[in-house]
Parts: C-alpha cells; sequence; structure tokens
C-alpha cells in the first residue's frame, strides 16, 4: 500500500529535481525508520506496536522511492538496453534483499531485536553515504 503512494510521488519528484535527490531522500528515510525502530523495546508495549507500524511504512516508502528514482537513473544510461538493465538492477536487488534477510537472521541469533535495528540502520546509512557522494558527470 504504502509503495502504491511513493511510486507516483517519487516519478514526478524525479522528473522535477533529479532522481539523486530522491534517492538521498528514500535513503533518509530509510535511516530514521529503521533506528526508530531501535528505540521500541525502550516503550510501552501498545507504543512498540505503533512505533513498528510507522517505521514499517517509512521504511517501505524509502525503499519505494529509492527504486523508482534507481530505475530512472538506470534507463538513463542506455534507452535501448533498457530491458537488460533493468534486469541487472532487479537481479542486483533481489541478491541484496536475500543477503540482508541472511545476516538479519544471523543478527538477530547473535544480539536480538537490537542487532538487526543496528545493521538495517547502518546498511541504509551506507546507502546514503554512497548517493550523497558527487554524481559522475557525463563525458
Amino acid at each position: 500500500a504504502a509503495g502504491a503512494l511513493a511510486a507516483p510521488l517519487a516519478g514526478r519528484l524525479a522528473d522535477r529535481r533529479g532522481p539523486q535527490l530522491v534517492t538521498r531522500l528514500g535513503a533518509g528515510l530509510a535511516v530514521v525508520s529503521f533506528a526508530a525502530m531501535g528505540l521500541a523495546p525502550l516503550m510501552l508495549p501498545h507504543a512498540q506496536l505503533w512505533l513498528l507500524a510507522i517505521a514499517a511504512v517509512g521504511f517501505d516508502l524509502g525503499l519505494q522511492a529509492t527504486l523508482i528514482a534507481h530505475q530512472t537513473i538506470v534507463y538513463g544510461i542506455e534507452p535501448g538496453a533498457r530491458s537488460r538493465l533493468n534486469a541487472v538492477l532487479f537481479t542486483s536487488m533481489f541478491i541484496g534483499m536475500a543477503a540482508g534477510s541472511a545476516l538479519g537472521a544471523l543478527a538477530l541469533a547473535q544480539w536480538g531485536w537490537a542487532g538487526v535495528t543496528w545493521l538495517a540502520t547502518g546498511t541504509a546509512a551506507a546507502a546514503l553515504a554512497v548517493r550523497l557522494l558527487p554524481a559522475p558527470r557525463k563525458p
């Protein structure tokens, strides 16, 4: 549901202000959402549920926005190779999600919820750091 909301908004924003901004905003939203999830053990049970729901929507919006923006970037590389480039993007994305699931399970087993939220926040922060680097110049 959140992804259905994020896609058109992210697409319009990427068209108007550029996909780099959208990837930064999306990654930033994911960082904030995952970091907020780390606060759950400090809250009362009903507040934990609300926090988890809001943070889950937040990171879903962030991830969907970055996906749309990355597709815009990839499609601009070589318009004649869109399907192949999209296949590489989605294959890479699914490999990353599978690796994240495996690492998340290990973090949960070793360090509990705190380990999962640290891992998720750290990887989202790393993605944001990459996106804050200057964009490569076109020849």
